[in-house]
């Protein structure tokens, strides 16, 4: 490009000693006016067309850019949705662990599994606090309760009454509540989670993993308790 506007260059000053008669009815002067003209707006025209270019090139280049950034946050969401997906199974399998391996199963075994499943539940949900709570359901009175937050929000059991048999899953105000699938001895555990992430909720196969905790805990509170009144 730079050879082309100096050529431009060369042949506009080479005019005046080029041009030395007038052309038919065109006088020398008017003539070496036109010709400088010509060569000055072919070099305008070049300047254009380059810089056009040089502007189509950078958006491009810009689009480009945009693409190769998406693509790399689409790739870290991507790892993100990933590593959490195997965390969440790390979980469970560590719990279905713990529960198979009843030979472990003493107060302080069973305390800490309480402890993870309620963890667990508030990874799930990214929560500010979460309770674990066993409630008799001929009374409604609470056996037991493990939180994660002991400043936590606290629901009572008039909220956890007014779910159907049928209904494992509850709004109640900013507290999702999660109960296990049946009961067993009247008693029924109940997964209180407060300040979740809505998002995290719309996701049924979180739903389906508190289910299986709240069934978890509920199993190894019968179990526990079962065998220490034998």
């Amino acid at each position: 490009m730079y050879w082309i506007f100096l050529i431009i260059f060369i042949l506009t000053v080479i005019i005046p000693d080029v041009v030395r008669t007038n052309f038919y009815f065109v006088s020398e002067e008017r003539l070496e006016e036109v010709l400088i003209f010509l060569m000055g707006a072919m070099a305008f025209i070049i300047f254009m067309k380059n810089e056009q270019q040089l502007i189509f090139h950078k958006k491009e280049k810009e689009k480009d850019e945009k693409k190769i950034e998406q693509t790399v946050k689409d790739l870290v969401e991507s790892y993100s949705y990933i590593g959490e997906v195997n965390r969440k199974m790390d979980i469970l399998m560590n719990i279905a662990l713990g529960l198979s391996d009843r030979s472990v199963l003493d107060t302080t075994h069973e305390k800490e599994t309480y402890q993870s499943i309620v963890s667990a539940s508030s990874f799930l949900l990214k929560a500010d606090c979460t309770a674990l709570r066993f409630v008799n359901t001929e009374n409604f009175k609470t056996k037991t309760e493990f939180r994660s937050e002991e400043k936590g929000k606290v629901l009572k059991n008039s909220a956890l009454a007014d779910m159907k048999e049928n209904l494992n899953v509850k709004r109640y105000e900013d507290c999702l509540i999660v109960s296990s699938g049946q009961k067993i001895n009247q008693i029924r555990s109940y997964l209180i989670i407060c300040g979740f992430d809505e998002e995290e909720e719309k996701n049924p196969k979180n739903m389906e993993i508190l289910k299986v905790f709240a069934s978890q805990a509920l199993f190894l509170y019968s179990y526990t308790h079962t065998n220490n009144k034998s």
